[in-house]
């Protein structure tokens, strides 16, 4: 494993960055990031795309190089290959920046999950800084795909096939995005929506829950559903659809600014961000990136961009954002309520205390039957006490040992033989693999939590009397996963009450 993939430093000090006081001083008040649908936003994106065709025509060492950016994110073959490809011998003026930086995104590497938010804003204003050093345009500000919103499902049209002969527009497109196969994915650069075969309850372009949710719970929710979702169906494994190569596709930055967008949401809903994460205070955590300054990486405390009122911009608008916000939840109050167990075990009182099998997803579907950890904890029984409390499903440690090139839709006390209606009220959310699954050669990623809030769905059903005596969890690919991919929960799967 690289070990050096991430600058992660322990400090004393916990002032501001210069990156952050550089960006203040530039301008007197907060620059806006506008939605690439607006008029706005379209201005910054000519001037984002005679960047990005700078930016491309420089070679790798170049530190403001597409690649050199790129390759922070991670990089297409080991990092330690790629540092002997573009720095033979371990030498070249910017060597030590990238031997610091690159490959340092965070958390697909079982690296803390609550940095995943933090290290992407950091990593979307200094690459944002960078355009403004390309292009000497100072009010630059990077636009935002705004794909929760229905007239924005597809991609913005700059980036789309009808202007990849534009010379205004032209770097911003690339052939590889997801083609239409007719079940799963659209056609992504004819400007298709994302979500073409998956519509009503399974549409997975919509907001995690804002209002009352812990941040961790927040955190792990909107990048293993919405953000994963949004790579695998915008791009192939080539593309968006890995880690190692998505940050190579231009509208990677405008998604991630969304994902920026919506954790801003969240904080103005009340959400209250850690201090610390694991024992480690964010004031003494650090990620570094390449500046104009010189050819050190700038580090950062995370602890200093947690508040967007103190960043030197702010959204045109904020998504979701709830009226009569409630105060924020530090860490809220967890408790399993059920677990999977072995198809063949009862489900007994004690049944929380024994560990979760692990679980086999092939191409049929996959009924996982739950055992309540006590008598009181059966859904039907929930429902009427829960208040303001959420109930979210946690699929615990999902492995692949290859991209499985399919999404797994959930269902909450599927019945058998149930109709495509029944489907629709049952429906819990969508499995993805992105940040799961190796690329061709690579080693394992390393498995991940995905956390699905299904307290709406279980409400649902108490309507209807739908929710069955021994809850189960079903899971359907869209298509058969691919050859060798073996993908599998290895840590089973748990309902919580927060």
């Amino acid at each position: 494993m690289f070990t050096r993939r991430a600058l992660l430093l322990n400090s004393s000090a916990a002032a501001m960055s210069n990156l952050i006081a550089r960006a203040s001083a530039q301008a007197a008040v907060q620059r806006t990031r506008f939605s690439a649908a607006s008029t706005e936003g379209k201005k910054m994106l000519r001037t984002y795309a005679q960047a990005v065709k700078q930016m491309k025509a420089w070679g790798a060492q170049e530190k403001f190089s597409w690649q050199f950016q790129w390759y922070i994110h991670a990089t297409p073959i080991p990092a330690a290959e790629m540092l002997n490809r573009v720095y033979p011998g371990g030498s070249g003026a910017t060597y030590e920046l990238a031997l610091a930086t690159w490959y340092t995104c965070q958390a697909h590497l079982r690296q803390p999950e609550d940095y995943f938010l933090p290290w992407h804003r950091l990593y979307v204003m200094a690459f944002e800084q960078i355009i403004r050093d390309v292009t000497h345009d100072q009010d630059f500000t990077l636009p935002y795909w705004d794909y929760t919103s229905p007239a924005s499902y597809a991609i913005p049209e700059e980036f789309q096939t009808r202007n990849s002969r534009d010379p205004t527009y032209s770097s911003l497109f690339v052939s590889n995005r997801n083609k239409d196969d007719g079940v799963q994915y659209a056609d992504v650069n004819a400007g298709a929506p994302l979500n073409k075969y998956l519509t009503g309850s399974a549409n997975f372009l919509v907001l995690p829950p804002l209002k009352r949710v812990s941040y961790s719970s927040f955190c792990s929710q909107l990048d293993g559903n919405l953000h994963g979702a949004v790579h695998v169906f915008t791009g192939d494994a080539t593309n968006m659809g890995t880690v190692p190569t998505a940050a190579n596709d231009p509208v990677f930055w405008l998604h991630h600014c969304n994902i920026d967008r919506i954790w801003a949401a969240w904080s103005a809903s009340g959400g209250k961000t850690p201090t610390s994460t694991n024992g480690i205070n964010w004031s003494d955590t650090y990620f570094g990136f390449p500046t104009s300054k010189d050819d050190k990486p700038e580090r950062t405390a995370i602890s200093a961009i947690a508040d967007i009122s103190k960043l030197p911009y702010k959204y045109d608008s904020l998504p979701g954002v709830p009226t009569g916000v409630a105060p924020g939840l530090a860490e809220a109050q967890m408790e399993v309520v059920q677990k999977s167990i072995s198809p063949r075990a009862e489900a007994t009182a004690s049944a929380g205390a024994a560990p979760s099998p692990p679980i086999s997803l092939g191409a049929a579907p996959s009924r996982v039957p739950l055992a309540a950890t006590s008598n009181q904890n059966r859904l039907s029984g929930l429902v009427p006490g829960l208040g303001e409390a959420r109930i979210t499903l946690l699929l615990k440690d999902v492995q692949a040992r290859a991209d499985p090139n399919t999404v797994y839709q959930i269902f909450l006390d599927l019945p058998e033989n149930a109709t495509p209606e029944l489907k629709e009220q049952h429906y819990a959310g969508l499995l993805n693999f992105f940040g799961v699954a190796p690329p061709p050669g690579r080693d394992a990623l390393g498995g991940r939590d995905v956390e699905i809030d299904v307290t709406e769905v279980v409400k649902r059903l108490q309507a209807k009397a739908a929710l069955q005596d021994e809850s189960s969890v079903t899971l359907i690919p869209l298509r058969s996963p691919s050859e060798a991919s073996s993908p599998t929960i290895d840590g089973g799967i748990a309902l919580l009450r927060h």
